[in-house]
């Protein structure tokens, strides 16, 4: 299915220019009249933490969660005497230049997504089907097109620049207390469902740390001089591995551990998403204009899901694709099909949270400087099981162990049973986090393994298979941590029990079947956890 019959529109920016590439012309206006502001209701009002309970982050979070996870995300307001020092001005983030990608807000709504599809169909037509090489590049495809490279300081004249031109006036927006961003919201919308010029801005998302830094104090790489800011669970380079944290178990995979930053200017957008792995997200906003976020509580995934299938009817063929969309539906289209939608306004100094297996999206309101990371406490284990058997199911790389998180976290705390730690007060007992996702985990390798291969043909997993190379399936592309299946023909080719009979067409009695661990040493660790067996009694569990 081809979409055609694409309307050309004036240009509303001019970008570059024969002598540089980092200047602009901005020729469309701001307009009022037409403005589409979507009528939707706002998360609940932000929490504002006391100082003890600020405290402990997981423990807040945990707090809040039964009151907020319903919205999908809330904004968290530090105590006034929160005051982390802005490592700014002459620092890494100060001085080095970054590069931004260009997007086409008029694009956004499905043009930018349906122009991808388009191309990968007709290249799909001309070959007959994709091959393994094309399918990495394919993806890529969805992501916008790079922009110049900038310093901060020169980002924040180009995105003034713009702002003041667009909407005309020197003093608008000045200070978010006055809710001008209900303007700019109005025009964001009006522009995405309505354009009547093309409209370029520059967006500077997802910066790795090595690359511009981070404003937060990065901690010392021990305990001398720390300062209340340094050993903060709220500063984002510690709040991935708190205790009670799974990614503190993820040490081999620094991606999901370090803080990513975020460099906007007004009408920067971040399209609908969910997080990798269903993961939370923690965004601190350290300075600049408000930024609008809408989130759609995690119960309508599903809806969210159906909704972009029917947009996109193409992707019926290439299902593969389906997370790599780039789309910015308004909410009032969302509302419109039953499926709720939640707007949060957050505002320099203040933090973000999105829960696990939320749709989000969000664009920025003027130039601004943001900080985010993932995080895993106890109760992201059931998103994390039910997330990667739905990447199974469609065939797409996982970028965490899920198994290993939960493995080595459950040893760990069995270790100390009898030593209740900081942060996993809620992991152990017959009804605890940790107790439920190990057994749940267990129930399904178990079918599996009974299913799949006989005892003559097991054995035992070397302790750094998938530590140097990450091992997963050939097929579905699963995480081999746990069990893996092989044949002697192909030494280093492997796949999960479930596609094991597609590794080859050798004889099966040359499959071989590779355990980390026996059924009865899982059981036995699921007994430490329920407190029903001594752990120090056995050497596996220690």
């Amino acid at each position: 299915m081809i979409i055609s019959g694409e309307t050309t529109l004036p240009k509303g920016v001019k970008r570059g220019c024969s002598s540089c590439n980092t200047c602009q012309k901005v020729i469309a206006r701001w307009r009022q009249e037409d403005a589409c502001r979507p009528a939707v209701d706002y998360a609940l009002p932000a929490f504002e933490p006391t100082e003890e309970e600020f405290k402990d982050t997981l423990q807040y979070i945990a707090k809040i969660r039964p009151k907020a996870e319903k919205y999908g995300i809330c904004r968290i307001i530090p105590p006034a005497t929160w005051k982390p020092p802005s490592l700014i001005k002459g620092s890494k983030v100060d001085t080095s230049k970054f590069g931004t990608h260009v997007q086409q807000i008029d694009a956004l709504k499905d043009l930018h997504s349906k122009r991808t599809l388009n191309k990968i169909i007709e290249q799909t037509k001309e070959e007959k089907k994709i091959s393994e090489t094309k399918l990495e590049y394919a993806p890529n495809a969805f992501e916008f097109e790079r922009g110049p490279e900038f310093t901060l300081s020169a980002f924040k004249v180009y995105a003034e620049q713009f702002k003041r031109s667009y909407f005309q006036k020197k003093d608008i927006f000045t200070d978010y207390r006055s809710k001008d961003w209900v303007n700019v919201e109005g025009e964001y919308w009006r522009i995405v469902q309505y354009p009547t010029e093309e409209i370029q801005v520059l967006s500077g998302h997802n910066l790795e740390a090595d690359v511009l830094g981070s404003v937060f104090p990065v901690p010392p790489p021990n305990d001398d001089h720390q300062t209340e800011y340094t050993k903060s669970g709220w500063n984002l380079h510690n709040t991935p591995k708190l205790p009670g944290s799974l990614l503190a178990f993820d040490g081999d995979n620094p991606a999901f551990s370090i803080p990513r930053m975020d460099v906007g200017m007004c009408f920067s957008s971040i399209c609908w998403k969910v997080e990798e792995h269903s993961l939370y997200s923690l965004s601190y906003m350290h300075l600049g204009d408000s930024r609008i976020w809408y989130g759609v509580p995690s119960q309508y995934h599903q809806k969210c899901e159906a909704l972009l299938k029917k947009t996109f009817p193409q992707l019926s063929e290439h299902p593969e694709l389906f997370h790599k969309l780039v789309v910015q539906l308004s909410p009032s289209t969302l509302k419109k099909e039953g499926i709720p939608v939640y707007r949060c306004v957050q505002h320099p100094k203040q933090f973000v949270l999105i829960f696990p297996g939320v749709y989000y999206s969000g664009f920025d309101t003027g130039f601004n400087i943001s900080e985010k990371v993932n995080l895993a406490p106890l109760d992201w284990l059931p998103h994390g099981q039910l997330t990667v058997q739905t990447y199974s199911e469609l065939h797409r790389r996982t970028s965490i162990s899920y198994d290993k998180l939960l493995l080595e976290a459950a040893r760990h705390v069995a270790k100390s049973r009898d030593f209740p730690m900081r942060g996993w007060n809620n992991a152990c007992g017959k009804d605890g986090w940790l107790t439920r996702a190990l057994k749940s985990r267990l129930r399904l390798e178990t079918v599996k393994r009974e299913l799949s291969c006989s005892a003559s043909q097991s054995r035992k997993m070397d302790d750094d298979f998938g530590c140097s190379v990450k091992r997963e399936c050939i097929v579905c592309f699963c995480d081999l941590y746990l069990s893996a299946a092989g044949c002697t023909c192909s030494p280093k080719k492997y796949s999960c029990l479930e596609h094991s009979k597609q590794i080859c067409t050798c004889p099966w009695s040359s499959r071989f079947f590779l355990f980390r661990d026996d059924i009865s040493e899982l059981n036995l660790l699921i007994n430490a956890l329920e407190g029903t067996v001594n752990q120090k009694s056995t050497t596996y569990i220690t």
